[in-house]
């Protein structure tokens, strides 16, 4: 284990860390988690008090205060942030090398699978994906959780196993900061192109190709999950001297999909949307305009790639997607 003094370990830095009750570092993981001295408690399954105590030793080993009252409630100081990913990164990898030894098995093992995923992935896929897993891993569970602060991050630390991400192939000029991190690994899952929607008997269906001019005298609506700003068809048409009306803002496609059903609204988007609905329910056409190719992409942390569960995880996410009509790469 990496010395937490700084510095490259030697002999003398393990016999450092030989001294060190590693209780403290299981308690500073759960301080820097929650952010609270009451809620580490509740995680670490102690008393209050007896957090505070730890908080104390934790202090003196650091010679740091490690959390403080901000404006917003306690916060990290800078030592403590350089500390939270390295730490969580070690005791997950100890937990999963205490908890699995020797080969990986999925017959038999038992654990959480934690990825993030856009909610339109999860309606194509999670569907086959637990079936999937209940054939092959019975012990294994799957939890889709919420787009984390910093997903590098919860990568590296083992806290998400696995994110969907998409990202356009061509991002010039309409890039909205979708790009991966560099230092991230990734494989393409399936490519996507984009459809206008509209309800099966929508009026601007009448003619067999839409006009960039009709499109821009119908009212949309835009799947935005943060609530704001422009989406990627308004910045091409922004480039284009054109804009439209998006009349709803919605977070999720699956409300999308409705709300389009029941109403004179366009919604462009991933084409593989037309896959979760009756074609007796929408109808679509190609934008009348130019949208770049974007991939749907699996993102890992490289110190996971040589990890045999990882490694079959990520096996199994390209077997389900290549099952997908017209999708699969």
């Amino acid at each position: 284990m990496t010395c937490f003094y700084g510095g490259m370990s030697t002999t003398h830095d393990l016999l450092d860390l030989h001294a060190i009750d590693l209780n403290l570092l299981v308690a500073l993981d759960a301080l820097a988690r929650e952010r609270s001295v009451t809620r580490a408690a509740e995680r670490a399954g102690v008393t209050q008090s007896a957090m505070s105590h730890t908080l104390r030793r934790l202090r003196e080993l650091f010679d740091d205060p490690l959390l403080v009252r901000g404006a917003g409630g306690m916060v990290l100081t800078p030592r403590a942030e350089a500390l939270a990913v390295p730490l969580r990164s070690g005791l997950v990898t100890l937990a999963r090398t205490l908890a699995e030894p020797g080969a990986f098995d999925p017959a038999h093992a038992s654990r959480t699978v934690r990825i993030v995923s856009p909610d339109l992935f999860d309606s194509l896929v999670l569907p086959t994906l637990f079936q999937r897993l209940g054939e092959r891993a019975p012990s294994i569970d799957l939890a889709v959780v919420p787009m984390p602060g910093r997903l590098s991050d919860s990568l590296e630390t083992g806290d998400v196993d696995l994110a969907i991400y998409p990202v356009l192939l061509d991002p010039e000029p309409f890039d909205l900061g979708t790009q991966v991190d560099p230092e991230l690994q990734s494989r393409t899952l399936f490519r996507d192109s984009f459809r206008c929607f509209l309800r099966a008997d929508h009026p601007a269906l009448k003619t067999r190709r839409m006009t960039l001019k009709a499109f821009t005298q119908l009212d949309h609506i835009l799947v935005s999950p943060g609530g704001e700003g422009p989406g990627l068809v308004d910045r091409i048409l922004d480039s284009e001297g054109q804009q439209r009306r998006v009349a709803i803002r919605v977070p999720h496609f699956a409300t999308a999909l409705e709300v389009v059903a029941q109403s004179d609204l366009v919604l462009t988007a991933p084409s593989s949307l037309g896959k979760c609905t009756a074609a007796s329910v929408l109808a679509s056409r190609e934008p009348p305009f130019d949208v770049p190719e974007h991939a749907i992409t699996m993102l890992w942390h490289p110190r996971f790639t040589e990890d045999p569960a990882h490694r079959w995880l990520r096996e199994l996410m390209l077997d389900v997607t290549s099952e997908l009509p017209a999708l699969g790469t």
